[in-house]
């Protein structure tokens, strides 16, 4: 969710190549489904391993992670990601939110960027789709074809300029998941940078949105950047379709275990199923 790599060419080649690479089958299959939750997740650059994960369960906040699972412009390297890390991680509790970081908007200076034609760009975000849900299957074990996982599309940035582009593209993204079988598809973006607002009137809409808004304020309730006087209005996504990325990058340390991370609230569909109730995300 922000941490774009920019410079480094090689680590984004090696991921899409490793997206291709004829890998073991997973070991056990990871449940597909998602069910409502409304509690605390962070998300970090860098998948966690298991350790660390361990020590951010016990006597914390947090009852769900943020995964980074691939796409081009996925900014770190995720040595951690597998279906054996993804099986154990649920076994000691976790829930997940993934998120695919693909292509982004032609007006932008990302080296991996949709095209500026509508027809091009719907038709890229329904290949984004269909590849975040192949690396669901087919590289993390995620049983059922993976149906009705909620699976987030990473948006940056979003500029006017080549808005009508963006739209096509993430109702292309949202399309291709409402077909059978069915995922719930998601987009998250900064909540004026990303023009979150504008993906509530395409042809298709996204299931739910994860807003970016550094206020300090946890509660998914409020996606509305007062001092930009933009975001996402009160109308918009409110029957528990909103997750909020709440504080920025960080350290935080649980269990004597430093992370650098992301805080986030959830109320709406986390993986594989829902969770308890926190009133700091819904209040």
């Amino acid at each position: 969710m922000r941490r774009r790599r920019a410079l480094i060419v090689a680590i984004a080649v090696a991921g899409q190549l490793g997206f291709a690479l004829t890998q073991a089958a997973p070991v056990s299959a990871f449940p597909a489904g998602s069910g409502i939750g409304q509690t605390q997740g962070f998300d970090a650059c860098q998948d966690p391993t298991e350790s660390q994960m361990s020590a951010f369960w016990n006597g914390t906040p947090y009852y769900w992670l943020g995964t980074y699972i691939g796409g081009y412009e996925m900014a770190c390297a995720q040595p951690n990601l597998n279906s054996v890390w993804l099986w154990d991680l649920y076994n000691q509790g976790w829930k997940f939110e993934f998120l695919w970081v693909g292509l982004q908007a032609p007006c932008t200076t990302y080296q991996y960027r949709f095209s500026s034609n509508t027809s091009t760009a719907f038709s890229q975000g329904q290949n984004e789709a269909i590849n975040a849900v192949n690396y669901l299957i087919n590289n993390l074990g995620v049983g059922n074809n993976a149906q009705s996982t909620a699976v987030t599309f990473d948006l940056d940035v979003a500029p006017s300029a080549c808005q009508a582009a963006t739209n096509a593209f993430i109702s292309g993204w949202d399309y291709q998941l409402s077909l059978s079988p069915a995922q719930e598809s998601g987009v998250y973006g900064g909540v004026c940078y990303s023009s979150l607002q504008s993906y509530a009137n395409i042809s298709y809409v996204p299931v739910f949105v994860w807003g970016g808004l550094w206020d300090g304020a946890s509660t998914t309730k409020d996606l509305w950047n007062s001092s930009g006087n933009c975001g996402v209005t009160s109308g918009s996504w409110v029957y528990s379709q909103r997750l909020k990325q709440w504080q920025g990058p960080h350290n935080e340390t649980w269990n004597g275990v430093q992370l650098n991370i992301d805080d986030d609230c959830a109320n709406t569909w986390v993986n594989p199923s829902g969770t308890i109730t926190d009133s700091a995300c819904i209040s």
